[in-house]
């Protein structure tokens, strides 16, 4: 009998252990760079608007932080097609954007349902609030700045490698 109590106790430890391991290294996907050298590793040019990561810096006039327990920074990718992508630092999201003329706008985004501390939820209502508001967009060397209809900022993004 103290055998069987003994394997059962080996056997929730070693599935506790895995538990954590799966938890701790679950969705560390994206890991950004610091852009080498003038430009950042851009062409002199600078980025282009669609199909580069762009990290959010500033939401809703707030700096954008990476909180303990954050696995990625919040961030988009416009990709051609009117297409997004990324994450709000805790869930991973995507929809659908139009642009035409300096203006753009954001479908409701699609997100995962992961709970993450009340901080990095709090950071990511007010990221998905500002892409509902966005209404045009303001692009200089590397900042991508989001503004509502009345001309206010939403947010600032950076682009990152």
């Amino acid at each position: 009998m103290k055998r069987f109590i003994a394997i059962g106790i080996l056997q929730a430890r070693i599935y506790g252990v895995l538990l954590f391991c799966l938890f701790t290294f679950a969705g560390c996907t994206v890991q950004y760079t610091k852009p080498d050298g003038p430009g950042g590793g851009y062409p002199s040019s600078g980025p282009q608007l669609l199909d580069t990561s762009w990290r959010a810096v500033e939401i809703q006039g707030r700096k954008a932080s990476f909180f303990p327990g954050q696995k990625m920074d919040a961030y988009i990718v416009l990709n051609r097609g009117g297409r997004f992508s990324g994450s709000t630092g805790c869930n991973n999201l995507n929809g659908s954007y139009t642009r035409y003329a300096g203006r753009i706008s954001f479908g409701s985004p699609g997100t995962t349902r992961m709970a993450c501390s009340p901080r990095i939820m709090q950071q990511e209502r007010h990221f998905l609030e500002a892409l509902r508001q966005t209404a045009s967009y303001e692009m200089s060397a590397r900042r991508l700045s989001l503004f509502d209809g009345r001309g206010r900022t939403v947010m600032v993004l950076i682009a990152a490698r």
